[in-house]
């Protein structure tokens, strides 16, 4: 479904696409954009990454995504006028429950309350909650990456790593690769690309990102100026595109000298490059699997998970999830996006339905509802060291549904 915006004073102002909704859960989940050059058929991509994303984790919701024309916006009056336009617009989508927004490309969360409240919907004051979406996609990221080198017979450290944009996500990657002990050797951003053989000093970078934002490439000196497009041409083990849509496509797959194509944003590899690059032997986990740790992590939040436990989730339930799929590929020789959408295909087919074994609760079904009722009665943590092994396991089952559980 394609709802198109308009407002009387900014004229047509968006849209927002529904690529599909559950049987039994009438609810779409997706980010809205904002940036220039942003198409309805971005949009219609975008929105159908989402259903792949939730789908391959077998979490029962639709996929959806909004994006907002661009326009230059003189002031954060003005700013609030247009995504207030924009949420009245769209109001019917927003108070039916039908589309859930959040934050992705060039929108923030006080955007996101001036959509809700633009649509009339009951909406609070944006929280304190700042990073944890890119957080996560950036640890989905390296959880992939370490799978994927792992069974190349290759490790983190000392891997050859490039990051294509520096936000949240890429930021969060860099350092999780960088503490890990991989070399960092190139990051960009719109204001161009930094490269050195011998590695970059990601603390450093980070620091002088928080006070210039994209100038870090121009800031940061111990390195080799090279263009925002210039990672192509460097010959690394990773490649981590965590910008915009569309930097990997056929036309200039030629100069990609990457070992491995680990994205963490959506959608920033073509359908035809996505094949090419599996024909030249570059291997290419797609973004719906690898930048699927944002709403992973907000699904795990709301069962009461965070901190330790969260991240002992991410890295062993999900880690091993990625493991069985580049196990996959490898024994029916398929490509790692043939194999991903295999298993999200497989749990769109189902309706995101809970299979008919799971009505008959085990020993382990009766423990987790009982953590349910126990978290109800702020005593979660008596039961937590067995709900976070239970959801490890969950996140390993082929069985649509644990979010319901």
């Amino acid at each position: 479904m394609i709802m198109y915006a308009a407002d009387s004073k900014f004229g047509h102002i968006g849209y927002v696409v529904i690529d599909r909704v559950p049987v039994g859960n009438p609810i779409a989940i997706g980010g809205v954009r904002m940036r220039k050059g942003l198409t309805l058929e971005e949009i219609v991509d975008l929105a159908r990454e989402m259903t792949l994303k939730f789908a391959f984790l077998n979490i029962p919701v639709g996929g959806a995504k909004a994006g907002v024309l661009w326009k230059p916006l003189s002031s954060p009056e003005e700013r609030k006028e247009y995504f207030t336009a924009f949420g009245r617009s769209i109001s019917p989508l927003l108070k039916k429950g039908l589309y859930c927004a959040g934050e992705d490309l060039g929108v923030n969360s006080v955007d996101i309350y001036h959509i809700k409240k633009g649509a009339g919907v009951k909406t609070h004051i944006p929280s304190t909650s700042k990073g944890i979406s890119g957080y996560y996609t950036g640890l989905s990221v390296y959880i992939c990456t370490e799978q994927l080198l792992s069974s190349l017979g290759m490790e983190i450290k000392g891997a050859r790593v490039a990051i294509e944009g520096f936000g949240k996500v890429g930021t969060s990657a860099a350092r999780l690769f960088y503490n890990a002990g991989a070399k960092v050797v190139a990051v960009s951003t719109v204001k161009g690309g930094i490269y050195n053989p011998q590695g970059l000093d990601i603390d450093k970078i980070v620091a002088i990102a928080e006070a210039r934002g994209d100038d870090v490439v121009k800031e940061y000196t111990e390195a080799e100026q090279i263009s925002s497009d210039g990672l192509l041409d460097i010959d690394v083990d990773v490649l981590a595109p965590c910008a915009g849509p569309y930097s990997i496509t056929k036309e200039n797959l030629h100069r990609l000298k990457a070992k491995m194509v680990v994205p963490g944003a959506n959608i920033p590899v073509t359908s035809e490059a996505e094949l090419l690059l599996y024909e030249r032997g570059i291997h290419c986990m797609p973004a719906f699997v690898s930048s699927c740790g944002g709403i992973l992590a907000y699904a795990l939040i709301e069962h009461g998970f965070h901190g330790v436990e969260l991240d002992s989730i991410m890295r062993e339930g999900f880690g091993k999830r990625v493991c069985r799929l580049i196990e996959k590929a490898q024994k029916e020789s398929l490509s790692l996006s043939q194999a991903a959408r295999e298993t999200a295909e497989r749990s769109i087919a189902n309706n995101y339905m809970i299979d008919d074994n799971r009505q008959k609760s085990n020993r382990n079904d009766l423990l987790w509802k009982l953590y349910k009722k126990s978290r109800r009665a702020r005593a979660g943590f008596l039961l937590k060291s067995f709900a976070t092994s239970y959801m490890t396991e969950e996140l390993l089952k082929d069985s649509p549904g644990w979010t319901k559980l």
